[in-house]
């Protein structure tokens, strides 16, 4: 193959021309005809002058100048790509698409994102990205939404409320998972939250516990699909708050839930 490019500043222009804003390491190499020290060095230079940042391994990407200031592109703008690249299934979840959903009551601080490996966080400039594990994602867990760059993956709103549940410690205290439910709710459809119970698709803790909050909140939804689907099934009772105080407040019967701790959301 022919030298395609005479610098590597070159490459990445050629690439921001064309809209895409990552590149990976072998590939810039074959198209320049670089060495891996000449890279090496081509790529440092670069990084010192905040033009590109290297993600995790062979991955990177490029700054336009209206991000010099922050040091990283958004991750919206790169995510979808850095997941096929390390080949993971993924989406972006909890507060991160809670947002995206309409639910910006409070903009969340780190980016995050639900994947079926253990992977340590992104930490590049003002960029914080959290990756969630999960044993299984299935296509219907998440719908695309279009990015600066292409698209990316987004849970859907009733995955979305399930995953504010399941993994509350990352998704903030009660009270605040409790706020973004109240703006969520307008985007939840009862049927779908049903089936996701019914098709196995979410532990039956996570629909007691999601079924008592909206139900607790008062939230203008129809929870009699939720609650049927449940009925057939043995029930234990469960704190409400798994890690949060020993004292029960209620033994809440429609959900077979032990409130252990009050719900207070934010005013909107």
């Amino acid at each position: 193959m022919r030298k395609e490019f005479n610098t590597l500043s070159d490459y990445l222009e050629s690439l921001q021309s064309r809209g895409k804003y990552s590149f990976d390491r072998k590939e810039a190499m074959t198209r320049l005809q670089m060495t891996d020290n000449a890279f090496k060095k081509a790529a440092h230079r670069l990084m010192k002058k905040s033009r590109i940042n290297r993600i995790r391994g062979d991955f990177y990407t490029i700054i336009p100048i209206e991000y010099k200031a922050t040091g990283s592109l958004p991750a919206s703008w790169f995510i979808h790509q850095f997941m096929q690249h390390v080949d993971q299934p993924y989406y972006c979840g909890l507060l991160t698409a809670a947002a995206l959903l309409g639910a910006a009551h409070q903009q969340p601080m780190v980016f995050q994102v639900i994947t079926t490996k253990q992977m340590r966080p992104i930490e590049v400039g003002q960029l914080r990205v959290e990756f969630i594990y999960k044993k299984t994602i299935q296509a219907h867990f998440y719908q695309p939404i279009k990015t600066a760059t292409g698209y990316m993956n987004v849970s859907t709103p009733e995955m979305t409320a399930f995953d504010l549940v399941r993994y509350m410690r990352v998704a903030g205290h009660i009270h605040h998972v409790a706020t973004v439910l109240c703006e969520l709710v307008s985007e939840l459809k009862p049927q779908q939250l049903a089936s996701l119970v019914e098709q196995g698709d979410v532990p039956l803790i996570d629909a007691q516990r999601l079924g008592y909050l909206l139900d607790v909140l008062g939230l203008p939804i129809d929870l009699q699909p939720l609650e049927q689907v449940l009925k057939p099934k043995k029930l234990n009772q469960r704190l409400l708050v798994a890690d949060g105080d020993e004292t029960i407040l209620e033994k809440n019967q429609r959900w077979h839930i032990l409130v252990n701790e009050s719900v207070e959301p934010d005013e909107l």
